[in-house]
């Protein structure tokens, strides 16, 4: 019985104590859980960023051998061909009717 009756002292003394305890332990876990979820987001906007960039660096290197190429006559001779149907001498143009 003497232990029964000192724990209820203790909790009669220190219910302030334990009830803090509580209270801040579950603050704690809910900002934590927040910031977890926001370091994911973040972490999710960083993967995507750096997919943008490598598809922006992939797209500034075509774009710089298009331009350095455009003083070639073979390339220019290609987009002649390709774009405008232009044909060199002595070569044969075949039209195909849909």
């Amino acid at each position: 019985m003497r232990t029964a009756e000192g724990f209820v002292v203790f909790l009669r003394n220190w219910w302030w104590v334990l009830a803090f305890c509580l209270v801040t332990g579950s603050v704690y876990l809910q900002a934590t859980k927040k910031k977890n979820l926001a370091l994911a987001e973040y972490s999710f906007r960083l993967n995507e960023m750096e997919k943008e960039k490598i598809l922006a660096y992939a797209e500034k290197e075509d774009l710089r051998l298009r331009i350095a190429s455009q003083s070639d006559p073979a390339w220019i001779e290609m987009i002649l061909m390709r774009d405008l149907g232009v044909v060199p001498e002595g070569w044969l143009k075949v039209h195909f009717k849909k």
